[in-house]
């Protein structure tokens, strides 16, 4: 996953010439820290541009370059929009360089929130180390380089390593020649339901099953940290669901599982036991396995709209390739499908107002249904303008959504009724 951008290590591009360093200028490092914190959270990406040179460059953790501060500050724009995260600088080294005529600055940050599309918890921290030019008698950020957060204890250090590079070459990469023992403990465990996963064969099977079913898999270890043999970990993994998921049949939709797995590592550094730690039912809401809670709110809401007579809002939730069918037989099932919001007014809507003195719908029940699908059961109540005749019909609706927007609409009731009312 994309990490949101961050107060980043700064090298120099091109010398300027710059008086010597002073407490002032000192000062003004601690104080830069402090405005690009309250810019970045403030969302002001505007501000942030006129924070790095011209031609500023930012180097993120995977060494993926970013060139120019129009560039950089785009993409805090772009990642700023997607996500609601909180930066926090901690500034612990200052230093000044002859060579580049420049400060160095080192620290840590920590970035916590919640992404905004998907709700899923962020936190993760790292080190930065920053190189700030003056230009006009402002500090400005020339280039910029996250690094991990190092551990002080080098055998932690070494443990989070080895994790988080062999998990990184066999979910990314599909390397599962990895799992070995040079890796994982013949003996590792992963506790798991409805039972767990002993020694390395089963674990490599349980992957590849597992991985069959995405596509463009990608796999980020968000934030590690760890203690002793003891890690924990926070990671995101995305993907499309284009196979089998555990008897789950493809779904064709885009991915996002989040969690977090706590690891013990053997005393001579290798995999020894994991346990996870993640939204089972977020996963199986993205699958259209389960349903969004959402959904009766959506559809009650259209119901409620068309009561009062509010079209627009009742064609609100509808996405705009809405696929609208009425039921055969039905005096408006003529021009079946009816594709896109515009269609319905036009098709549907428009000719039941016209044509009909009232057009009520009563004894509604809306009812939950698997794979992201409401059932409504319910009553027409009408009267036809022609011919004076009214109708008391059984019916059923039956919608289907996705992220919040009805993409499929239905009907089932009684078309004799209708049909002998308008004749």
């Amino acid at each position: 996953m994309k990490k949101p951008p961050f107060f980043l290590a700064l090298l120099l591009s091109c010398p300027l010439l710059l008086s010597a360093q002073t407490a002032s200028n000192e000062a003004d490092m601690h104080t830069f820290a402090r405005q690009f914190m309250a810019a970045y959270n403030s969302g002001d990406h505007a501000a942030l541009e006129e924070m790095y040179t011209t031609d500023a460059i930012r180097i993120d953790t995977d060494g993926e370059t970013t060139k120019g501060a129009k560039q950089i500050a785009a993409e805090h724009a772009e990642q700023l929009r997607s996500n609601n995260v909180t930066l926090l600088i901690r500034q612990n080294g200052l230093h000044w360089s002859d060579a580049e005529h420049a400060w160095v600055a080192t620290g840590t940050y920590e970035v916590y929130g919640k992404s905004v599309v998907y709700d899923i918890d962020i936190d993760f921290a790292g080190q930065y180390t920053s190189t700030m030019l003056e230009q006009k008698g402002e500090w400005k950020i020339a280039k910029s380089v996250l690094q991990p957060l190092a551990h002080k204890d080098p055998k932690v250090a070494a443990n989070i390593k080895l994790y988080t590079e062999t998990w990184d070459a066999i979910i990314n990469e599909g390397r599962f020649e990895l799992f070995n023992e040079e890796h994982f403990m013949p003996d590792v465990i992963m506790h798991a339901e409805p039972e767990n996963v002993v020694g390395i064969e089963g674990m490599k099977s349980y992957y590849k099953s597992l991985l069959s079913a995405f596509s463009d898999g990608q796999f980020t270890v968000n934030n590690i940290f760890g203690e002793g043999d003891q890690l924990t970990k926070h990671w995101t993994f995305r993907g499309r669901h284009t196979g089998d998921f555990f008897g789950v049949p493809a779904s064709g939709n885009e991915i996002v599982m989040t969690g977090s797995t706590i690891v013990r590592m053997s005393p001579d550094g290798r995999i020894a036991e994991e346990r996870d730690f993640m939204d089972n039912m977020a996963i199986l809401y993205q699958m259209g396995v389960v349903s969004s809670p959402g959904n009766l709110a959506v559809v009650d809401g259209l119901y409620q709209a068309f009561a009062k007579g509010d079209i627009p809002a009742a064609l609100a939730p509808m996405d705009a390739d809405i696929v609208w069918n009425e039921a055969e037989s039905f005096p408006y099932a003529d021009k079946n499908p009816y594709v896109g919001p515009e269609a319905v007014l036009n098709g549907v809507f428009a000719r039941i107002g016209a044509e009909w003195e009232y057009w009520n719908l009563t004894d509604i029940e809306l009812h939950d249904v698997s794979g992201n699908k409401v059932l409504a059961t319910l009553r027409y109540d009408a009267k036809h303008k022609a011919t004076g005749k009214t109708i008391d019909s059984q019916t059923a609706h039956l919608w289907t959504l996705r992220d919040g927007k009805i993409i499929a609409f239905q009907q089932f009731t009684d078309t004799k009724q209708a049909a002998a009312a308008v004749r």
